[in-house]
Parts: C-alpha cells; structure tokens; sequence
C-alpha cells in the first residue's frame, strides 16, 4: 500500500536538482513589507545632497537650452547648417537619440509582460519613467525644426480658413502621428502600471496632502479581486497595444532616411536596423541610470547582477544586428 505524500518525512520527498533551481528575483529572501519599505521609503525620506547636486546643473543646462531654442527662433534654422542634400542637420541626430533611448521602457514592460518575463519587474518602472521623458524631449525637435514654432499646428489635421491640409506623404507629418500616438499609450502604461503603487504610497503617506494626491491618482485603488482582475485585463490590453506601437514607430522614423534618394540611405534594412539599433541604445541607457542608482538606493537586493546579466544578453543580441547593418554598408 502506497503511503501518501503529505505523510512523507522531508528527506524522502524528491528536491528539484541544484542546477534546475531558478535564482530568486530578490535576494535574501526580502518580505513584501521589506520591499515596500526599501522602494517606497526613497520618496518619503528627505532628498539626499546628491540629488541637489545633480538636480542644479540639469536646471542650468535646461536654461542654457532654452536660450538657445531663442537663439535659433530670432536667427533661423541655418544655424545647424541645413542645405542640400542635408535636410535635417544637428536636428535629426538629436531626433532619433531621444526616441531610440525612449523604447526601452515600452519593451521591457510590454514584450517581457507578453513573454512572462518576470525578471522586468524589477526595472520596468525606471525604464518607463525614462521613456516618458525620452519621448518628450524628441517631441521638440520635429516643432523647433520647422523654424516657426508659433506655426507647428499646422503639422495637426485641423479644419482651418485656407481649406489646406498637412502634406501627409511627408516624412516629419509621419513623426509627428508616431511619437505623439507613442507618447500617448506609453504614458498610459506607465500610468496604468503606477496605479497598485500608488496605493501603497497612499497607505503610507503620513501627511494629509501626499495622502490626497497619492489618492487621487491611485483612484480608489484598495487591492481587491475585483481590482486586479480589471487590472490585469487593462494592462494586457495596452501591452498588446503597445508590442507592435514599439515596433512600428521607429520604423516610421527610419523612413526619414529611407524614402529619400541619398545612396546609404534610400535602402529597405533601414527599419529593422533602426528597431535594433533603439532596442539597444535603450537599454544601454537603462544599465546606464540602473547600475549608480542601484548602489545609491541600497537596491542590491532587488536590482540584482541576474537582472543586469540579462540586459546585457539583450544588448548582445540587438547590437548584433546593429553591427550585421553596419556591415551590409559594404556590399
């Protein structure tokens, strides 16, 4: 008669083999309580001298660009030295450096989510954060480019007095639908992903105003079934909707290059080099922001050398293919 296997004694029930065994995605066996003491106790303790010391020269930098912005509104685009064949100059370079940098976020939190990956919920919040403000700043440039900023609605499909539409077989007017349309979803993934932590800040917050704000944001989130099960379908929704968003922008923006007539670029490997080549510098700039702040944060635990190891293989694969297009210039 066979015994069952809850009476078992612990040294006869099989173990899974040490070379099978999956490395935690936190170390040290950290509580949920310790998590949210170590992530959520950086926004409610003082800001660090650090953060100052950092945060003032961006403010200076920021200043300096804004004066310049002026400098190029009052003098006109010939500063960056357009003529033909150049169409964009310094602009473009800035252009497709921000929107690469900006597609990691959207993959790690919508690819991964898709593939089950949990190893990203360790870092997709900063990388989503890093997105935003990646997208933003190339939002600028396809505006101040044109010269006349006071004029960039005019790139908008609106119904004015002269009867005349945006040129939409133009390269820039396809900028101008990929990134606000990306912008658009990623901030709503971004936001829809923030929405559990936000109640946690909420339950945490000791003053009436965090409360409120946190509240107003975490719109009434309390961690219910009922809860995460419009959640979740929510946020597989816009992962979905972003997988192929992340993918077809920078294809659009390749075509910058692409649909013009200059030998190098007027060629089809054009989109897929541009994917990889976002993929890649994107989550260069990940590890960039990641590896200072893992060790200033105290998030050893959480951002571990597993997570880091990982990214890098992505790096490895994407720069691959980066590296295959270089190669192609050749032939």
């Amino acid at each position: 008669m066979s015994t069952p296997a809850n009476t078992l004694p612990a040294s006869a029930v099989p173990r899974t083999p040490k070379e099978l065994e999956r490395e935690p995605l936190v170390l040290n066996k950290r509580s949920l309580g310790w998590l949210s003491d170590a992530i959520g106790g950086i926004a409610e303790t003082k800001t660090p001298t650090w953060w100052w010391i950092l945060f003032i020269p961006s403010v200076l930098l920021a200043t300096f660009m804004f004066s310049l912005i002026f400098y190029l509104m009052t003098t006109g685009v010939g500063v960056w030295g357009l003529q033909i064949p150049v169409a964009w100059a310094w602009d473009i370079t800035n252009f497709v450096f921000w929107i690469g940098i900006g597609h990691a976020g959207t993959l790690i939190s919508a690819i991964l989510f898709l593939l089950r990956q949990k190893w990203r919920t360790s870092i997709n919040r900063a990388a989503e954060a890093m997105t935003i403000f990646a997208v933003m700043c190339a939002g600028i440039y396809p505006l101040i480019h044109i010269g006349r900023i006071w004029l960039g609605w005019w790139l908008l499909p609106l119904p004015n007095a002269n009867s005349i539409w945006p040129q939409f077989r133009s390269p820039l007017l396809w900028d101008v639908f990929a990134v606000s349309t990306y912008f658009t979803v990623s901030l709503l993934f971004w936001y829809m992903g923030l929405i559990p932590d936000l109640g946690t800040m909420r339950d945490r917050a000791k003053s009436r105003i965090r409360k409120f704000a946190y509240g107003l944001f975490a719109m009434g989130w309390c961690g219910s079934n009922r809860h995460w099960r419009n959640y979740e379908k929510a946020y597989l929704l816009l992962a979905g909707l972003s997988t192929p968003l992340v993918l077809s922008v920078h294809s659009i923006v390749s075509f910058d290059f692409a649909v013009s007539q200059l030998p190098g670029w007027h060629t089809t490997i054009f989109p897929p080099y541009f994917v990889a080549g976002a993929i890649f510098s994107g989550f260069g700039m990940v590890l960039t922001l990641l590896i200072p702040l893992r060790s200033i944060c105290k998030l050893e635990d959480v951002i571990t050398v597993r997570h880091i190891e990982l990214m890098c293989k992505v790096i490895l694969g994407t720069g691959s293919i980066v590296g295959y297009a270089y190669g192609m210039e050749f032939f």
